[in-house]
């Protein structure tokens, strides 16, 4: 059985004055929701309806609405729909509003942890909150887009060139990710001064961990091998092939002092040889196919620096589909690692097929900020774009053949993937718990 002890909880508070300002600040959202009701913000309505049951769900979880989260996170929460209400452009940023959808992150990613089987400690929710906010507005975005090019609305394409669209979408993007940062931090001195001060005496009910610490060693299935046919050895032969071919390609890079093949040829060089580096340096061995496919998804994308990306329209779309389901994979070891190895941490498998697609769209996002950035500078130094983007509907489809990939690695990523974390925990515990 786990432990009570759930520092989470901090968030929570029973005192006089938490509780009038908490249910103050409850009863001005109730009031927006009615103005942007009558407005016809339907939207915002059933947005701040939403926020009201969120906060006041651990009240009526203990049937004692003097429990509440705290009224300075609350106040994060508020703000900005405050702003949205009565002056559009309230803030000279969206930056707040950002912050407001993180902390709104937190007190859900909280409530998961106190009504779930699902278990975290603060750093790890905060980490999680990060993730979700870039996440949330990358898929805001992408649904607004999705209505735009499917029933004709004009959320984003409103008329302006798709350059001008794109440049709004990455601002947002940076603001998001500038939130998320700045939230972090405030998270984390939140939760060190709430500890600081002693144990809350809100106790939620024990629950048990669930199946998802069990040791289970499944045998992963061989799906490039089954679709294809391919023996191990063969799958290795491939494997190193496509290594040659990166070398020929980083050659001709150096010849032809193109600095764009001869980086994306470099990188895909190091990243296909990371799995031979985990073996040798580690003991760490991954499936010949998993190899294979890290290998193929960076080749895709060297190669596509010579003809492809610029002349066959669907070749960027393969690449962010290969691509993405990599790093999805990533997330998911990395994500399972940490709750075998963390005994604070549990995330049930039906929970990581949520997991994986909020990290893929976070990384998506981060990825699109990257692109953007790279392009700016490209323009004022006045050389070639190393990362180009091509508008609001090139930047949407990547994120949608993203979260794709995602998707696919989520279906069948906790079997296939699950030797390999179990094996890093194993690590973990060899060699950090025997310093202890």
């Amino acid at each position: 059985m786990m432990d009570n002890r759930d520092d989470l909880v901090h968030i929570l508070h029973d005192t006089r004055l938490n509780t009038v300002l908490s249910w103050t600040i409850v009863l001005v959202l109730i009031f927006l929701a009615t103005v942007n009701f009558f407005e016809g913000r339907f939207t915002w309505t059933i947005l701040i309806i939403f926020i009201v049951i969120i906060v006041i769900l651990p009240g009526l979880f203990f049937c004692k609405p003097s429990v509440m989260p705290s009224w300075l996170l609350l106040l994060l929460v508020l703000i900005p729909i405050v702003g949205n209400t009565t002056a559009y452009y309230f803030f000279l940023t969206r930056i707040p509003v950002y912050i407001s959808v993180a902390t709104l992150s937190l007190l859900i990613v909280a409530e998961m942890n106190w009504f779930t089987s699902v278990r975290m400690n603060p750093k790890f929710a905060i980490y999680l909150v990060i993730v979700t906010t870039l996440a949330v507005t990358g898929m805001w975005h992408f649904m607004r887009w999705v209505l735009d090019v499917m029933i004709g609305t004009t959320f984003l394409l409103d008329g302006r060139s798709v350059d001008a669209i794109n440049t709004a979408v990455m601002h947002e993007f940076i603001y998001a990710l500038i939130a998320g940062i700045v939230a972090g931090v405030l998270f984390g001195w939140y939760f060190k001064t709430m500890m600081k001060k002693g144990t809350s005496s809100i106790i939620f009910p024990d629950r048990g961990m669930g199946a998802s610490q069990e040791h289970i060693y499944s045998e992963p299935p061989k799906v490039i091998r089954k679709l294809l046919g391919l023996s191990v050895q063969r799958q290795k032969n491939i494997t190193k092939f496509l290594q040659a071919c990166l070398v020929i390609l980083f050659i001709f890079g150096i010849f032809s002092r193109d600095l764009h093949i001869l980086l994306r040829a470099f990188l895909a060089l190091i990243i296909t040889f990371l799995p031979a580096f985990m073996k040798h340096r580690h003991n760490l061995p991954l499936d010949p196919s998993l190899a294979l496919w890290i290998t193929i998804a960076v080749f895709l994308d060297a190669i596509g620096t010579f003809w492809l990306y610029d002349n066959l329209a669907r070749w960027d779309n393969l690449t962010h589909a290969v691509s993405s389901g990599t790093i999805a994979a990533a997330g998911y070891v990395i994500v399972r690692t940490i709750d075998i190895y963390e005994p604070e941490i549990n995330i049930p498998p039906r929970t990581m097929f949520v997991f994986i697609p909020l990290f893929i769209l976070s990384v998506g996002v981060m990825w699109e900020i990257l692109e953007f950035i790279t392009d700016e500078l490209a323009l004022m130094l006045g050389i070639g774009a190393f990362l180009v983007q091509h508008g609001i509907n090139d930047t949407m489809v990547d994120m949608l053949f993203n979260l794709i990939g995602a998707i696919v690695v989520a279906f069948w990523g906790t079997v296939y993937l699950n030797s390999l974390s179990y094996n890093i925990a194993e690590i973990f515990e060899e060699r950090f718990d025997s310093n202890k």
